[in-house]
């Protein structure tokens, strides 16, 4: 999908920035994962990513399609002096190229309602994930306070603007969950939005786990 990576980024630094840090505390606190390999899917300039490096001791691969927007990404890990941490890498979420196991926290912020077959990422998703890894992947805002803010801020430029997130229901999110088999994943619902959302046990083989970062974001 072709996109304009300015016009996208230029949204995300304004009315949008402030759900970023929002959702990173929110992830964080829910999976108590602050160590390891966590995986931006559809990162944009890579805001969520880099809001939970700041906040954990996380090393981040940033995944967008866009070459753009990863030069983008490449810019704001270089501002934040984070390039230790933060790598950007071009490639299409349905054949993620990151080896089997080798990502501890999956997370995606308004990617979701873009991609062709939801299911088939859901599988590459599992098949990247460390055992005891977590995945939280939607469009919420954070909280409706935020949420009706951003509205607001994006009629104010744009009156017919909507959250893309409209249209997608919950039937949506179980038929590609049920396809993909990806066992005990549900969703996660308030008043900002919708997140798919679940686990993969500590009892699968330990051996297609790597924990290195450098070998974590090389291609399969």
């Amino acid at each position: 999908m072709q996109i304009d990576a300015n016009k996208f980024d230029t949204i995300a630094r304004g009315p949008f920035a402030p759900v970023y840090p929002l959702l990173a505390s929110q992830i964080l606190a829910r999976s108590s994962i602050t160590n390891g390999v966590c995986l931006d899917l559809g990162s944009g300039g890579g805001y969520l990513g880099l809001a939970l490096a700041f906040r954990s001791r996380l090393r981040v691969c940033l995944l967008d399609e866009s070459d753009d927007m990863r030069m983008i990404a490449e810019q704001n890990i270089a501002e934040h002096q984070l390039d230790n941490r933060v790598v950007a890498i071009c490639g299409d979420v349905h054949n993620i190229p990151l080896k089997s196991g080798s990502v501890n926290l999956v997370v995606s912020r308004g990617s979701i309602y873009f991609w062709n077959d939801l299911a088939q990422v859901l599988r590459e998703i599992w098949r990247v994930l460390a055992p005891g890894g977590q995945v939280c992947i939607g469009g919420g805002f954070g909280s409706k306070e935020l949420r009706e803010e951003i509205i607001r801020k994006m009629r104010e430029k744009e009156p017919d603007w909507q959250p893309k997130c409209r249209g997608f229901g919950d039937d949506h999110f179980y038929d590609a969950i049920k396809v993909a088999g990806i066992p005990d994943a549900g969703l996660l619902k308030d008043e900002s939005g919708t997140w798919v959302v679940f686990s993969k046990p500590f009892d699968l083989p330990l051996q297609t786990v790597s924990s290195d970062f450098a070998t974590a974001c090389e291609y399969k």
